[in-house]
């Protein structure tokens, strides 16, 4: 009787432990997830269309993200974004595109499976050109 009564005490003693070990575990879930993977849509700027794949993969925190843009047109470019929720922001960063340099900035909003984006390219040739991005994730 005695040795029941201590086998069920370690095994209470045992269960909680495990218990409070598994709710005080840190969560795993990260939180630009829903932004990670391909986005096939368009990206226009005044009348003018390209098809766009967008693959978009983590950055180096866990609210940031790295997107590799590829046009129908051959045209390729990289920038990188923060997200928070469902809005993305994309900030100052200069680009190498076509045979020189321009300076991106942009915001865009994540409606799963939908993502828009909205860009500002400067450069000193063709001064501020407004990109807008729609696509679908796949």
């Amino acid at each position: 009787m005695k040795g029941t009564k201590l086998f069920a005490g370690l095994f209470l003693v045992a269960l909680t432990m495990v218990l409070f070990a598994t709710s005080c575990s840190k969560s795993t879930t990260n939180p630009n997830a829903p932004y990670i993977g391909t986005f096939i849509g368009t990206i226009g700027a005044g009348g003018v269309n390209f098809g766009d794949t967008m693959n978009i993969t983590t950055g180096s925190t866990s609210s940031s993200v790295i997107m590799l843009s590829k046009l129908s047109n051959g045209t390729s470019y990289t920038l990188n974004g923060t997200v928070n929720g469902n809005t993305m922001t994309i900030a100052s960063q200069t680009i190498s595109i076509y045979s020189g340099t321009d300076t991106v900035t942009g915001t865009g909003a994540l409606a799963s499976p939908a993502l828009n984006i909205n860009y500002a390219f400067v450069s000193s040739a063709t001064g501020t050109i407004n990109w807008s991005f729609s696509g679908t994730k796949q």
